[in-house]
């Protein structure tokens, strides 16, 4: 079991690290076509045609592979008012009951977004003329990294901190430095 875990933490690690390039390249291809289209359509009176379905792309994928970096990172918003009862020992049993709920919703999504890019294969996007499957395959593959970061916290630190929010690990890290 140790080794399986050493590897499912550095495959997770790896998907991290190429996560944050990811983000990072799309964040600043979506700004860099934002600021070029509006100088085009303003400035010169000649806008980008398939601009605008670009940046909607881009960003589609942007906004699914952060939610999996929150995820893993635990920068997601939860609401709190359960916390303080799913930290009461007779309580504790919510946190898996909790995990064990997420973790089906993650896979239905998984395989209902699979459905929807297998739909969006014979549909071409207007201006570009790709595939929209490019497009909605953002949420499959976001959703997929997702998983995987669920399952690592779940291996490494148990059922507790999975879904733990922003809030509550600032105010624990808080607690713990006093």
């Amino acid at each position: 079991m140790g080794n399986f875990r050493k590897l499912f933490a550095a495959l997770d690690d790896a998907i991290a690290a190429v996560e944050e390039i990811f983000i990072i390249f799309l964040h600043g291809s979506v700004a860099g076509l934002v600021i070029l289209s509006v100088v085009l359509r303003y400035v010169f009176n000649n806008p980008l045609t398939w601009g605008e379905e670009l940046i909607v792309a881009l960003f589609t994928w942007m906004v699914f592979i952060g939610a999996a970096a929150a995820v893993r990172s635990q920068m997601h918003i939860r609401i709190d008012v359960m916390a303080p009862v799913f930290r009461m020992p007779m309580f504790r049993w919510l946190n898996v009951l909790t995990l064990l709920i997420g973790l089906v919703i993650i896979v239905t999504m998984i395989w209902g977004c699979y459905e929807q890019v297998l739909q969006e294969l014979v549909v071409d996007s207007p201006m570009m003329g790709v595939s929209k499957a490019w497009f909605v395959a953002a949420m499959p593959v976001g959703l997929v990294l997702m998983l995987i970061h669920v399952l690592r916290t779940w291996i490494d630190q148990g059922a507790a901190p999975v879904f733990r929010g922003e809030t509550e690990v600032l105010v624990m890290k808080e607690g713990s430095a006093q």
